[in-house]
């Protein structure tokens, strides 16, 4: 049962050697870069005092490593670290590590398509209605265990946004909602009943 004053912590791991900040990069395995692990390492004051059950991450190592990151900073027990194979972010297929200009480039017709509703994935990718999903699947069980009172959960943009639509109930949220940066944080309190959205994408 879902208790009082529970709270998710959601972290975007930091830059990449891949420069997810220009590039989509989903599945493809890039590793985080010296700006990237600075990114993750400036949120370890925010996290300072919180006494965390579990720390979930996805698999991919940028969320792995982010995880260690500040699982070291916070000096917590190895022991709370554990994957999570369904929270990887969305695979954008034949378009891995494209910027939107070189997307352009390669697919003409794509952008206009994918933006009017008329396609569901990028070239090759994993549809955007099959990658919701299955956040929504790990958000919920996440969400469900009989932990009390906070996790830590460090994966990526669009793990992290699906996982606020799915427990804020939210089903067709516009892509440009829930705007998430490299590095940053966001909470999700429970209040007894329902989730609430405590903070959006903060950054030091």
């Amino acid at each position: 049962m879902v208790t009082d004053g529970r709270r998710l912590w959601l972290v975007r791991h930091g830059e990449t050697e891949g420069q997810s900040s220009i590039r989509y990069h989903g599945s493809n395995d890039v590793p985080l870069s010296d700006l990237g692990r600075r990114q993750v390492r400036d949120l370890a004051p925010l996290l300072a005092g919180v006494r965390f059950e579990h720390v979930v991450h996805s698999p991919l190592c940028r969320a792995a490593e982010s995880a260690a990151l500040l699982l070291g900073d916070l000096a917590l027990p190895r022991e709370l670290l554990r994957r999570d194979d369904r929270l990887r972010e969305i695979c954008f297929g034949d378009a891995e590590g494209m910027t939107r200009e070189e997307i352009d480039a390669a697919f003409p017709a794509f952008w206009s398509e994918y933006e009017a509703g008329a396609r569901d994935a990028f070239p090759g990718g994993e549809p955007r209605r099959e990658f919701a999903a299955r956040i929504a699947e790990a958000a919920h069980a996440i969400a469900a265990e009989p932990w009390q009172g906070d996790v830590l959960l460090v994966a990526h943009r669009g793990t992290v946004k699906h996982t606020i639509c799915a427990l804020l109930g939210i089903e067709h949220a516009p892509a440009t909602a829930f705007s998430v940066e490299l590095g940053s944080l966001s909470v999700l309190r429970h209040d007894g009943e329902q989730w609430g959205l405590d903070l959006l994408g903060m950054r030091l």
